[in-house]
């Protein structure tokens, strides 16, 4: 009964790590000094970003 439980908590451990990586973070070297900031998009495509309180809220096209 304790090997199952071992498991058990070795599988939820794995799960939650499994967890904290697929979930998107923070892009590492976005600078939120102004309000409106340009970055590469997943594919190469430039993106548009909000910062609220110097973090990015929300990203879009670029555009008009």
């Amino acid at each position: 009964m304790k090997v199952f439980w071992c498991v058990m908590a070795g599988l939820l451990v794995l799960t939650l790590l499994l967890a904290l990586r697929v979930t998107g973070r923070p892009r590492a070297g976005a600078d939120c000094t102004s309000s409106v900031i340009m970055l590469h998009g997943p594919h190469g495509e430039p993106v548009e970003c909000v910062c609220v309180a110097g973090a990015i809220s929300t990203c879009f096209a670029p555009g008009p």
